[in-house]
């Protein structure tokens, strides 16, 4: 007798599943019919429907006594799994990749002939994972994910010296170095990478893995080809230091598509003043290196105008791209006087945002931060300010800061202010404050919840 459940459409199905995790699918339902064998198929020949090693319930002894063997057993199962996230936010799961990924651990039998994609968040990487990434990055994947964080970064170095073995921690360094490099070389084949060392501190000292694999100064091409990996076409990177993307840049020729994020500001390390103002000065020949890079991405924080003028170096050796999307924020705070007394207008943007000869330059998004004084008629300078700009009637972007005006903020229901105190060194403070309820009743009249913090006390309070 079939069942109620069992005459439902495949499309009620699958609604169904989506409220289940993929191990309580397998476990509950698998096996039970055809049709239903079909549909879990289904799910998971999607891309980032596949194995998902994040849940609180999920045990290593759940993994390998139950769902391990039920995968195995089905190769239709196991050759429809695209996708493999692990998680050690709640397990050790550096502990079943490998058990997850090889037959016995042996590292030539794949248990996902088509895996294709692997992301893996807070996991500590012993050497026996790396040496098992090297291998997937160079002959499986396409797609590949790892974050490397704070608290990861701490473990993977005192996991590393409880027995106070300083070779077989440093060892182990060197390994996590050239498997970076390697993902920047013609050992990788992946086409999407997502990277996340923002965390990077001493003794790791990431940033600096490229001179374990300089890039040769033969002019060989051969030579070139080999510190290089040619099948990337997209790249996203949080990161810390800017001698990183320096060195990068140098090793992603067929790149289309750079997703730069700096943690806080741009790190300029230990590098001189005067190296980095002999930098800014230079043509990084950008152009040549990444020829089909045609959409940047960057979201940066800058506090002074050196870095200011670090962020157009970089935008001028990039002139040559599409589409650029700016996540600025400007802290004013700590700011050289310059930065403090420019308002973020047409001018700022064009002088200070954007590369000083844009060849190609189509679409153009920006979401800039920064202190000012909560001023309407400072608001209606602004947006007429992109309206008779010539770089931006020349790219009809004159519509752009529509957005601006009052109807943009008119739903907003919760908001928040940081009021700068003027202990800081200026009474903008006061005046901003005064004048902070009277905008917040003409561009927010709907607001219920409002926040405002300050760095000591607010001086307008009397």
């Amino acid at each position: 007798m079939i069942s109620t459940f069992e005459t439902l459409p495949n499309e009620i199905l699958l609604n169904i599943f989506c409220y289940l995790s993929w191990d309580k699918i397998l476990i509950s339902l698998w096996s039970l019919n055809r049709r239903i064998n079909s549909i879990i198929y289904s799910i998971f020949s999607i891309d980032k429907n596949g194995l998902i090693f994040n849940q609180p319930d999920l045990s290593y002894k759940k993994f390998s006594s139950i769902l391990q063997p039920l995968i195995l057993n089905s190769s239709y199962l196991s050759s429809s799994i695209k996708y493999i996230h692990f998680d050690g936010t709640y397990s050790n799961s550096y502990n079943v990749i490998n058990q997850c990924l090889y037959y016995n651990n042996d590292k030539q039998i794949l248990c996902f002939p088509n895996l294709k994609s692997l992301k893996i968040t807070r996991c500590l990487l012993s050497r026996s994972l790396i040496q098992t990434l090297s291998l997937l990055i160079q002959y499986q994947l396409e797609q590949f994910t790892l974050t490397f964080d704070e608290d990861i970064v701490k473990l993977f170095v005192n996991s590393n010296e409880i027995c106070r073995n300083v070779p077989h921690t440093r060892k182990s360094i060197i390994m996590f170095k050239k498997l970076i490099c390697q993902l920047f070389s013609d050992k990788c084949q992946l086409i999407s990478l997502q990277l996340d060392i923002a965390d990077d501190n001493n003794p790791l000292n990431i940033h600096q893995c490229f001179t374990l694999c300089s890039h040769p100064s033969s002019s060989s091409i051969s030579n070139k080809i080999q510190y290089c990996c040619l099948t990337l076409r997209y790249l996203y990177v949080r990161l810390q230091y800017t001698s990183f993307l320096e060195h990068l840049i140098e090793h992603i020729p067929n790149i289309e598509r750079l997703s730069v994020i700096f943690k806080n500001r741009m790190n300029l390390e230990s590098r001189s003043r005067s190296d980095i103002e002999t930098l800014i000065k230079s043509n990084g020949n950008w152009f040549e290196k990444v020829p089909k890079l045609n959409y940047f991405t960057l979201k940066v924080f800058v506090r002074n105008d050196f870095e200011f003028a670090y962020l157009k170096w970089i935008l001028n050796n990039l002139n040559h791209i599409e589409k650029f999307k700016l996540h600025l924020q400007i802290h004013k705070m700590y700011s050289d006087k310059m930065v403090k007394e420019y308002v973020v207008d047409a001018n700022f943007i064009h002088q200070y945002c954007l590369s000083d000869i844009l060849i190609n330059i189509k679409h153009f998004q920006f979401y800039i931060v920064s202190e000012c004084q909560l001023l309407p008629n400072n608001i209606e300078k602004i947006i007429n300010s992109f309206k008779i700009h010539p770089f931006f009637i020349d790219h009809q972007w004159i519509n752009a800061s529509n957005e601006l005006k009052r109807n943009a903020l008119n739903t907003i229901q919760c908001a928040e202010f940081g009021i700068p105190s003027c202990h800081y060194g200026s009474n903008d403070s006061i005046y901003i404050g005064k004048n902070l309820v009277p905008f917040l009743s003409t561009y927010m009249p709907q607001l219920q919840t409002l926040y405002l913090w300050r760095p000591d006390a607010f001086p307008w309070t009397s």
